[in-house]
């Protein structure tokens, strides 16, 4: 046999499998192990337990088999040395956050993070000791001229929400480990199919699952992949807040990632297709898709990603709110939905609810306007999502 690494396809099929076939079962397809407890027979087994045998459970909040098939199959896909599963992408955000840092301690952050990242670092994190600068990730003098002598970590998205802004992962891993920092990276919106930011320097990566790793919008959840210490850190401060996920919402998403390669490339071509029509539309005033030579990051895209630039992408509409609105009715096949990375196409308004909480000023300094709209693009046939969109912008 080839020493060459299977393919994300093969390895999406196959990651994982051999949890259950270490157990009673043999199943070809994954069981659900629904239990909230396991059954011991004697005391050696309870101590086998605690000495860590991966193969045995004690109680679902510390594992389950469900929970570590998939952790097993996206620390495959992302190439790091261990995984942790969580009930949402916020609690693995809080996981790797408070299982790392102590009162006193100082982040990096991008200005561009997800509005409930934000919240956390500046509302809670805060409460407890911990300080953060959020700044333009991609000004490396900015990020440097932030770091302190208490500065622990630097934490980015692969790309932001919702102007798609792609962060240099490898320029931000080496200006980390040249401080002796570590980096933390959301990249929710590539997913492994697309890019694995360990492989760029990364320490950690972490994923909201219930978007593109599941992909079918029927499982809420999130993902720690990478640095085997910090992993454990953020496995202890879970099992102690009480973050850890059903076996039925990782059952799902292990499901639902055997498809990720396939789906992530009819989400990004569908994309480009999209962004280039909404380009020549004359009621758009501006698109944001890293696959267009007009983003300001396209060639930084183009470096980072080799198989797609994922299905998000945004436009901003020459009129506001009204035009908005309007959009939202007329549109027959793509709906309005607050989330992201489903099979269906959706819109939503950043403005109304992912950035809600920030000032007018602050959402204009970010090219936020009341006509963006973010859309995540689905799997459906591309000429259906234009015709979608054209015939809806043609009627306002």
């Amino acid at each position: 046999m080839s020493e060459r690494l299977p393919g994300v396809s093969t390895r999406a099929v196959h990651s994982g499998v051999a949890v259950d076939q270490r157990m009673v079962t043999r199943a070809k397809t994954l069981p659900i192990y629904e239990t909230s407890v396991f059954v011991y027979d004697s005391l050696e087994q309870v101590d086998d337990f605690l000495a860590g045998n991966p193969d045995n459970y004690m109680y679902t909040r510390l594992g389950n088999p469900n929970t570590s098939a998939l952790e097993e199959l996206i620390r495959d896909l992302e190439g790091g040395a261990a995984a942790l599963f969580s009930a949402s992408g916020m609690a693995s955000v809080s996981a790797a956050l408070l299982g790392r840092l102590s009162a006193g301690d100082h982040l990096i952050a991008s200005r561009e993070l997800y509005g409930t990242t934000q919240s956390l670092i500046e509302r809670e994190l805060s409460r407890f000791g911990i300080s953060a600068t959020l700044v333009d990730i991609n000004d490396l003098t900015a990020v440097q001229a932030a770091i302190t002598p208490s500065t622990r970590l630097i934490y980015t998205e692969t790309a932001s929400n919702p102007l798609v802004r792609i962060s240099d992962i490898p320029a931000l891993a080496r200006l980390a480990k040249a401080h002796d920092l570590k980096l933390l990276v959301d990249n929710t919106f590539l997913s492994p199919a697309l890019y694995q930011p360990l492989a760029d320097g990364a320490d950690l990566v972490l994923h909201s699952t219930t978007k593109y790793l599941n992909g079918h919008s029927d499982a809420t959840g999130g993902i720690l992949v990478g640095d085997a210490e910090w992993v454990a850190q953020a496995r202890r401060f879970q099992i102690n807040a009480g973050g850890s996920a059903s076996p039925f919402e990782a059952w799902l998403t292990f499901r639902g990632a055997k498809t990720l390669a396939l789906r992530m490339r009819a989400h990004s071509s569908n994309a480009l297709v999209l962004a280039e029509a909404l380009q020549a539309h004359p009621r758009v005033a501006k698109v944001y898709y890293p696959g267009l030579a007009s983003h300001p990051d396209h060639a930084l895209a183009q470096r980072l990603f080799r198989k797609g630039y994922s299905g998000m992408l945004s436009f901003t509409l020459k009129g506001g709110l009204e035009d908005v609105d309007r959009l939202i009715r007329e549109l027959q096949y793509t709906a309005f939905a607050p989330s992201l990375a489903g099979v269906a196409s959706s819109i939503t308004h950043p403005g109304k609810t992912s950035h809600r909480a920030l000032s007018a000023e602050t959402l204009s300094s970010l090219d936020i306007h009341d006509g963006t709209i973010r859309v995540s693009v689905g799997i459906e046939d591309a000429e259906d999502i234009v015709e979608d969109f054209i015939q809806a912008l043609n009627r306002l």
